[in-house]
């Protein structure tokens, strides 16, 4: 009858394809920090289901430095998974996680954050056509990476496309940011 808390009870490593995984990703990101179009690079991963893409995406984030971390779906529902392999790993110790109902407000800017969002919520406008007060922020925020889950679900949609890639191509030569586009879950 005693609740268990969880904590940080994973310690495993990356198995060695998700290790080549970080290396390929980093060495590509570091030698094509841009696109040749003027976007930022981006890089894809088609990894079969049950190969860990949450759990290396958090690692590539780390191996890269990465401090602020958006990831993007069309599928809400991945929200967990996302948390879950975040809070219970001890490579992730002091990371952040803000998902669906959450606000900034408890934001800590010296730990890495991670914003989970669905592209549902995200492109949602207020009556008179605004981004809603709640993305304000995250709109504004200059983003290292943008994880985009699930991305044949629709973020390949052109008002997906407008989010992350049409604002973020005037701020591109200040920031740097990469844009990762994740298959996750194939069968």
């Amino acid at each position: 009858g005693k609740k268990l808390s969880k904590g940080r009870h994973q310690k495993f490593p990356m198995r060695p394809e998700q290790q080549l995984a970080v290396e390929l990703t980093k060495k590509y990101f570091h030698q094509y920090k841009d696109a040749k179009d003027g976007r930022a690079s981006h890089f894809l991963w088609n990894a079969k289901m049950r190969f860990g893409k949450t759990f290396t995406s958090y690692q590539l984030a780390k191996a890269m430095g990465w401090k602020r971390v958006m990831v993007l779906t069309y599928k809400p529902a991945v929200e967990d998974a996302w948390r879950e392999d975040l809070d219970a790993h001890s490579d992730f110790e002091g990371w952040q996680f803000i998902g669906r109902g959450e606000t900034f407000d408890k934001q800590d800017e010296n730990k890495p954050l991670i914003w989970f969002a669905s592209f549902q919520d995200i492109l949602g406008r207020t009556k008179d056509g605004k981004i809603k007060d709640r993305f304000e922020l995250a709109h504004a925020m200059d983003w290292d990476c943008v994880f985009l889950d699930e991305y044949h679900f629709g973020a390949w949609r052109d008002a997906a496309k407008d989010l992350y890639d049409a604002d973020q191509v005037k701020r591109l030569t200040s920031t740097q940011m990469n844009l990762l586009k994740i298959f996750s879950r194939l069968m």
